[in-house]
This record gives structure tokens, C-alpha cells and sequence, in this order.
């Protein structure tokens, strides 16, 4: 069991480049739990004393909006990934968010939060590279924040389809799809079929399978650049 700790925190991009022998002393702390879709690995607002990291599956990462009517997905992690990751860093952590499994089975390891700390802030090359790879994952959610506001639902599906099914790959339900792309189940729905008609995908049930990687890279990154060319276009201020 230690060993397989040990290799999943040795692939995991936040400890990437740390030695062997820093990692070893976390794996030994470390704990693997199986779960099925549905379940919370916590809510928010709950006290946050465990590290989790993806093996297997996946879990997403969600707020309510006011009033909890609706979700917002901030992520979805796959194996190798952080939950959550930097709220444990913190001292007395309380969970931003909640996270939910996708998917059944996914399991995850679970690492006591304080010795992790204790750990990384005692260890130069760890603390180095959880600094890395938590400035990459500010950036990447900068960017989905700017893909939520600026971009249409077609060019945002067109996206997740790209990056999620090069293979067959069984799609969320149409409303943590919603969640996830900051819409609503309906219009996923429509958005789906519209893509399936032009056969950019095919769709059997809920497992998809890309057609036309081609025509969905360019209405994934349609919208982007006409926002550049009307940039360009547009006359200066004042004239």
C-alpha cells in the first residue's frame, strides 16, 4: 500500500521534480478510500484536515450560488490531481467548496492535511514544487473564469469535447455538464444534438466519441477571434 502511495505521489504534478525520499515519510501517512458517484468527499464551509489526491476517477469541485438553487463547477480533477489542494494548505482549513464524485468507481488518497504542511514548509524542494504547480492551476482557473464570461456554450462545449473525449468517453449528466460550463441542462441538451446532427460527434447514451476534432478546434476558438478582429477593427476612442 505504501508503495503504490508513494508512486501516485511521485506522478502527482504537485510534488513534480520532488525526490523519492522527500515523498516517502507522506506516503506512509497516506490512505486510499474507494467511493462511488454521488458521494462528498466534503462540503463547504466544513473543517478541511485531509489532503486529497485523485487515483483514480474523478471528483468535482462546485459552489452553490445564493439561495442554493444553483452549482457552479470551478473544476473537475482526474487522477494525479489535487482536490482542493490549497485550502489544506492552510492552518484551521475550511473547505471554499464542496467536491463530489463524478463517477463510479474513484478512489482517492487521502493525506493528513497538518503533516503535509509541516512537511512541504520543511522541505525546500517540495515547497518548491508546490508553489509551481499551484501558480499553474491559478492560471488555469483565470482562464476558465475568462471562458465562462467572454465565450459562447458552443465554443465552450466544443472545448470540454476536445479536451475530454479524443477517446469514447461517458459524458456527465446534462446538468453537471450545466454546472461545469456555466449554462443550464437544456441548452446542453440542444447544443449536444445540434453537434451530433453535423456530426462533429457521435453519441450513443452518454458515451460520446469525437468525429470532427477539426470543426470543433475551430468553433472552440471561433469566438476568441472574432473578439480579436473586432479588437483590431474598432477605430480608436475619440474618433
Amino acid at each position: 500500500m505504501t508503495d503504490r502511495a508513494e508512486t501516485l505521489l511521485a506522478h502527482a504534478p504537485v510534488f513534480q521534480g520532488a525526490r523519492a525520499a522527500d515523498l516517502r515519510p507522506l506516503a506512509a501517512l497516506a490512505a486510499f478510500r474507494s467511493l462511488t458517484r454521488g458521494e462528498h468527499l466534503f462540503r463547504e464551509g466544513e473543517a478541511l484536515d485531509t489532503l486529497y489526491l485523485v487515483s483514480s476517477g474523478s471528483v468535482r469541485v462546485y459552489r452553490l450560488a445564493r439561495g442554493g438553487t444553483r452549482e457552479l463547477t470551478l473544476h473537475v480533477e482526474g487522477p494525479r490531481q489535487l482536490v482542493a489542494g490549497v485550502a489544506a494548505f492552510q492552518s484551521r482549513a475550511v473547505a471554499p467548496a464542496s467536491a463530489v464524485v463524478l463517477q463510479t468507481p474513484t478512489e482517492v488518497l487521502g493525506l493528513p492535511a497538518g503533516a503535509v504542511r509541516e512537511r512541504v514548509f520543511g522541505t525546500p524542494a517540495l515547497a518548491q514544487a508546490v508553489i509551481a504547480y499551484f501558480a499553474r492551476r491559478q492560471a488555469e482557473l483565470l482562464t476558465r473564469v475568462e471562458g465562462l464570461v467572454f465565450s459562447e456554450l458552443g465554443e465552450r462545449l466544443a472545448a470540454y469535447l476536445l479536451d475530454h473525449a479524443r477517446q469514447p468517453h461517458a459524458l456527465p449528466t446534462n446538468s453537471e455538464l450545466a454546472a461545469l460550463l456555466g449554462t443550464v441542462p437544456e441548452l446542453v441538451s440542444r447544443k449536444l444534438g445540434e453537434f451530433y446532427r453535423l456530426n462533429l460527434i457521435h453519441l450513443e447514451r452518454r458515451t460520446v466519441r469525437v468525429t470532427d476534432p477539426a470543426e470543433l478546434a475551430r468553433l472552440a476558438r471561433g469566438h476568441r477571434e472574432e473578439g480579436r478582429a473586432g479588437e483590431r477593427s474598432r477605430p480608436p476612442s475619440g474618433t
